[in-house]
This record gives structure tokens, C-alpha cells and sequence, in this order.
């Protein structure tokens, strides 16, 4: 049987569309055993049934656990997360800590992406790098764009050139725009904040976009909450390194930073050098991987 590998760039329900070597998207049917592809696969597709036969091992996958607890993966095969967020509504820390979760267990690289920058103004600016200081430590990138004027699109362009990149975060900030802002030969379906500051939802499912020299882009829905994949405190831990760095400190080899003496993460934030929004980051996920939700909590 003659099969040929291609890229899964959306799935909806038993069906893909798949990017074959030669071009051109192609619609075609999933097996019930191939139940887990998600955009970002590659599968084996027999060309003439369109019937996909298998899937390649993944680098990596970006998953989550929904309001019932249930496993989802969104994409797979990821090099960069860019977690994009806007002047309105306010930053949500806690969903930005618990996506670097998932983003430091794929492994991957991660970044945050301010967009909308033009309707920033000096005071809005001030308050914006305050907001965000707390992951300096981190050496986590933050970039300033305007999709829709232009502004610092180079420079994302250029820090994003090659791999495959994948945008998340709440709906309304603008990720399709960004996207239709690097591909203006694509058509996305671009959506805004309303005026109440909620998002609108405009992309339902997440899609793979190709760009020059081999990286792609892919535009995934937004949400209101992340749910990180974590089963263990080691892959909690991975997800904060600083914490992790400080509690060396500690006077308890398994201290878990809530109440015992001699935590060097308390003795941190006390002494404002680790922000407290880490810190409650933590015992918060913390609590559900002991409860065995990986403390669920809607922004």
C-alpha cells in the first residue's frame, strides 16, 4: 500500500485536513485507533481511500484537562509558545503561569507577546511593565506588537523564523490577526474584544499555517482557563524553576512552600525577591495535583 506522509493541519470530528508533500489540502478519515490526532501531526495517508493508515512520533504535544477532567491535546510537534495577551482585559497572571506549565514539560520555548500596542499610551505603558516585571527573573521574552498598525512585527517575525509556533491565550487578543499580519496571502477569520473587555471566539479549532523556510504557525481557540497536563511535583516543579532554584534553600528537602519553617520560598516573596503571584501560582496547582484536578479554576 502506497501512503504518503503529511501534515495534519486541522482536525474536525473522524476527518483531517492533511498537507501532502506535493501540496494542495486534502480531506481525509480517521481511524477510530488514531482517535488522538490533532494539528501539527504527521500521518500516513493512503491517497486514493484517504484514509489516514498511521502517525509519525510526535516531538512533543501541548495537552490539557478540561471542566470534567478529561485528557485534550490541542497541537503537537511544537518548537515555540507565544503567549499572547492584550491591554484589555487586564493581564491574567495565573493563566500565564499555568500555560508555562505545559510550555517547560513539552519542553518548549516560551514567550509573551503584548498585542494591540497601538493603543497604548504612557501611562497604559508603565503599567503594563509592571504587570509583567514579575517574570524577569524567568528571561521570558515579552514583545510588543501591533497587528493592526504594523509595530514590532519584524521583530516578532524574525524571533519566530523557523520551527513551528503556536499562539494561545484568551479570546479577543488577537492571535488570527497576528497570523493574518505574517501570512497576508491566508484568509483567518479575525474576531475583537468587545466592549465589555470579553473575548469573542472566532477560531474553534486549532489550524497549521506554513511559512517561509520550513516553520509554520499555528493558531489554536482561546480560552478562559489552562489546565496543565502534570501528574507528578517533578513536572510541576519544571513549570517553576525559580521556585524551584529558591527551594533549595529550604530546610525540608520536600518542603512544599505553604506553611513549613525555614522556606526559603516564603522568606523570598517576604523579602520581594520572588513576586507572591509565583508563589500562590504554585500552591494552587499544587492543591489540585494533590486532589487530582490539577487545580481547575476559571480566570
Amino acid at each position: 500500500m502506497i501512503t504518503l506522509p503529511c501534515r495534519v493541519v486541522a482536525r474536525f470530528g473522524s476527518e483531517v485536513d492533511v498537507l501532502p508533500p506535493t501540496g494542495g489540502i486534502l480531506r481525509a478519515h480517521l481511524r477510530r485507533k488514531f482517535d488522538d490526532v490533532v494539528c501539527g501531526d504527521v500521518v500516513l495517508v493512503e491517497p486514493g481511500e484517504r484514509i489516514v493508515t498511521g502517525r509519525e512520533r510526535r516531538i512533543n504535544h501541548l495537552g490539557r484537562r478540561d471542566g470534567f477532567n478529561r485528557h485534550r491535546t490541542i497541537a503537537a510537534n511544537i518548537d515555540r509558545v507565544w503567549i499572547v495577551v492584550a491591554p484589555r482585559p487586564a493581564i491574567p497572571h495565573l493563566l500565564i503561569d499555568r500555560f508555562l506549565v505545559g510550555i517547560f514539560n513539552l519542553p518548549a520555548s516560551a514567550a509573551v507577546v503584548i498585542n494591540k500596542y497601538d493603543l497604548v499610551d504612557a501611562v497604559t505603558a508603565k503599567s503594563l511593565e509592571a504587570s509583567l516585571a514579575g517574570y524577569r527573573h524567568l528571561d521570558l521574552p515579552v514583545l510588543q506588537v501591533s497587528a493592526h498598525t504594523g509595530f514590532g512585527m519584524e521583530s516578532f517575525r524574525d524571533a519566530a523564523a523557523g520551527g513551528s509556533n503556536i499562539l494561545v491565550g484568551q479570546s479577543g487578543v488577537g492571535k488570527s490577526s497576528l497570523i493574518q499580519a505574517m501570512l497576508p496571502e491566508q484568509s483567518l477569520r479575525v474576531g475583537a474584544v468587545g466592549h465589555s473587555g470579553e473575548g469573542r471566539h472566532t477560531t474553534t479549532t486549532a489550524r497549521w499555517y506554513p511559512s517561509a523556510g520550513g516553520g509554520a504557525w499555528i493558531d489554536s481557540p482561546g480560552v478562559r482557563d489552562f489546565t496543565p497536563e502534570i501528574t507528578s511535583i517533578d513536572e510541576l516543579l519544571r513549570g517553576f524553576p525559580d521556585l524551584g532554584d529558591i527551594g533549595d534553600g529550604c530546610r525540608f528537602r520536600n518542603c512544599t512552600h505553604r506553611s513549613e519553617p525555614g522556606c526559603a520560598v516564603r522568606q523570598a516573596v517576604a523579602q520581594g525577591l520572588l513576586p507572591e503571584a509565583r508563589l500562590n501560582a504554585w500552591l494552587e496547582l499544587l492543591q489540585g495535583l494533590s486532589s487530582g484536578s490539577s487545580g481547575r479554576r476559571e480566570i
